[in-house]
């Protein structure tokens, strides 16, 4: 039975737990209810998981900083800027007392076909887009010996739908609303889906969705790792779920499959992997990397230390119909989109994860992949006006 069924007034309802006080005993299971409940909402909503996490300083503060100094965050200056909040968010959100965490799979089955771009000539314009199959290794946990023809390059997975930041602030809104109207009093809510200044997969472990692997995703016991995350921080006290322990053992089958050697245990150098050198990196890529990114034969993103990992061995597949996998989705030709205008870019990328790598970005990618030199292409390097968001 939820708060709504039960009808109960705000001077009857978990009075000590929502004003922080000293709680009671019957209190502390008022709160307990008011958690499931919750809980309830979120999975009815369509959350594929969902657990609280208590508000506390990381105790990993030492590696964020260490991370920092070492200048592991490559370009992104923007998270060392929001490094207090990180590690402790209530220097950001001081009334938080909890959050609900949250995570959705879009992981799409390899038997599924979706649309991909055309390679050069197969249509008049760059700028059309017919239906095709989509090779089975371009979907996520496809990675391993086959390889796509080419000149086909891979798109991460998560690209293959909408733009998830706009799937999940829908989502977390209804959670809000519910959640107000679960409380039925005043109380201070945010939501952030890889926007805001917390540490999301932190957060998820506390809240047990799972645990942070070798290849520092987070990876639930039986679904594996191809979730996105979302949080929705709360100024009411919530009992936290317990943690899932580190099931890693001594696989390191992610830190062997990484091409650019981004990984060590548990540690990532963002500016040696391919997902933020081809997505996140706004300059020209070293030389270095050029060998490798052919190698992993992505053109945006990259899925190598999930697609190996033993635990996204039975992946839960996305439920929500916003993930499915829409035109120019799991494959583009490299040809093609070094021949594209900033038009077809436009038309390409909107409403799409992957607008968040800018025409030349793609256009340098591209070049690397096909082994010419992106300035023999004229492909300009610099992005004016271009700021990243927050994270």
């Amino acid at each position: 039975m939820n708060y709504q069924e039960r009808k109960i007034t705000p001077d009857q309802a978990i009075p000590d737990a929502l004003s922080g006080a000293a709680s009671s005993h019957a209190a502390a299971l008022e709160s307990q209810e008011l958690a499931i409940a919750i809980k309830r909402a979120a999975r009815d909503i369509g959350f594929d998981l969902v657990g609280i996490a208590d508000i506390h300083p990381s105790p990993h503060s030492d590696y964020i900083a260490d991370f920092f100094a070492l200048g592991r965050h490559g370009t992104m200056d923007y998270l060392a800027r929001m490094a207090p909040a990180k590690m402790d968010i209530r220097t950001h959100l001081p009334w938080a007392a909890g959050a609900v965490c949250v995570a959705m799979s879009y992981y799409q089955s390899p038997d599924e076909t979706s649309p991909r771009i055309p390679a050069a000539g197969e249509s008049d314009t760059t700028g059309e887009f017919s239906p095709g199959t989509v090779a089975d290794d371009a979907r996520p946990g496809g990675h391993g010996n086959s390889a796509i023809s080419p000149p086909d390059a891979k798109l991460a997975g998560y690209t293959a739908g909408r733009d998830y930041h706009r799937i999940f602030t829908g989502l977390l809104q209804k959670l809000e609303r519910a959640v107000r109207a679960l409380i039925n009093t005043d109380i201070t809510a945010r939501a952030y889906v890889d926007t805001g200044p917390c540490l999301e997969r932190e957060l998820a472990v506390r809240a047990g969705l799972g645990w942070i692997g070798k290849n520092t995703m987070m990876i639930h016991p039986r679904h594996g790792s191809w979730f996105l995350l979302g949080e929705l921080f709360l100024s009411v006290p919530l009992p936290a779920d317990p943690p899932v322990p580190d099931r890693c053992g001594t696989c390191t089958r992610c830190i062997t499959a990484c091409p650019t050697h981004a990984l060590t245990p548990y540690r990532m150098d963002a500016g040696k992997c391919i997902s933020y050198l081809t997505l996140e990196n706004r300059a020209d890529i070293p030389a270095e990397f050029h060998a490798p990114m052919r190698e992993a034969g992505y053109m945006i993103g990259c899925d190598i230390c999930q697609s190996v990992c033993p635990f996204n061995r039975r992946p839960m597949a996305a439920g929500h119909p916003d993930f499915q996998p829409r035109a120019f989705s799991g494959t583009v030709s490299p040809q093609t989109v070094l021949h594209w205008t900033e038009h077809d870019w436009d038309q390409a990328t909107r409403g799409r994860a992957f607008r968040r790598a800018k025409f030349n970005m793609w256009q340098r990618n591209a070049a690397i992949l096909l082994g010419v030199s992106p300035r023999n292409q004229g492909v300009a390097m610099g992005v004016a006006g271009d700021r990243a968001p927050q994270r």
